[in-house]
């Protein structure tokens, strides 16, 4: 094919692009301009903070806010992640503590405003980028095992019980941002399956990151 040829070729393809996505957006099923949605998966925590934490799991619901026919989106979502101690942590804790730990874990509770970019794929089915900022509360806790007298301050009694105390635990509010993408597929009567994977990063002096990946419906 003759460099012409192939120029033509191009503008073609670059004329034809904005009618496709004209016609995908103009037969759009995901025509509500707000829809809410629940996920879920599993949480991997990366760099530093895979050194402390665990993989975990994460929940979270949201609103997804969408002017018909458009490829943009507003997302607002609160999230929840929860992640085990791994062993460097709680011999770490131990040295600066002095108590046997013997158990911990990390949460982070978050609210976030995201924007969303979709690029059709044709049939329902469409894949997107997605980014945005929000608020970060994170609190560890670790715990010790040991036992004692626990007494009953209803009836009176008292008894010898053995568990995890929660003996330490740190907790901060930062801000943060993440940035990933997605696919998503409708299904029969109405809602759509999605899933994204996401990268999260939380401003600290050591940056606390972790990459949740999850399986959501939008209602």
């Amino acid at each position: 094919m003759s460099p012409h040829s192939r120029l033509l070729t191009v503008l073609a393809l670059l004329c034809l692009a904005p009618a496709a996505h004209a016609q995908y957006y103009g037969n759009d099923q995901d025509s509500r301009p707000v829809r809410w949605y629940v996920m879920g998966g599993y949480v991997e925590p990366v760099g530093f903070t895979g050194n402390i934490l665990q993989g975990g799991y994460n929940f979270g619901v949201g609103a997804a806010m969408r002017q018909p026919g458009s490829p943009l989106a507003l997302r607002l979502e609160f999230n929840y992640t929860n992640n085990n101690a791994t062993r460097y942590l709680l011999q770490q804790a131990e040295s600066q503590t002095g108590l046997q730990i013997t158990g911990g874990w990390g949460e982070t509770f978050s609210l976030s405003a995201n924007g969303e970019y979709r690029v059709p794929f044709g049939n329902g089915s469409y894949g997107y980028i997605i980014a945005g900022i929000g608020g970060y509360y994170t609190r560890i806790s670790l715990t010790e095992y040991g036992y004692g007298y626990v007494c009953n301050p209803w009836w009176g009694y008292c008894y010898l019980a053995t568990g995890e105390a929660v003996v330490a635990s740190h907790e901060v509010t930062k801000f943060g941002w993440n940035a990933g993408a997605g696919v998503s597929f409708a299904l029969g009567g109405g809602p759509t399956l999605f899933v994204e994977a996401r990268y999260t990063e939380i401003s600290m002096p050591t940056n606390i990151e972790f990459v949740p990946i999850n399986i959501g419906i939008r209602f």
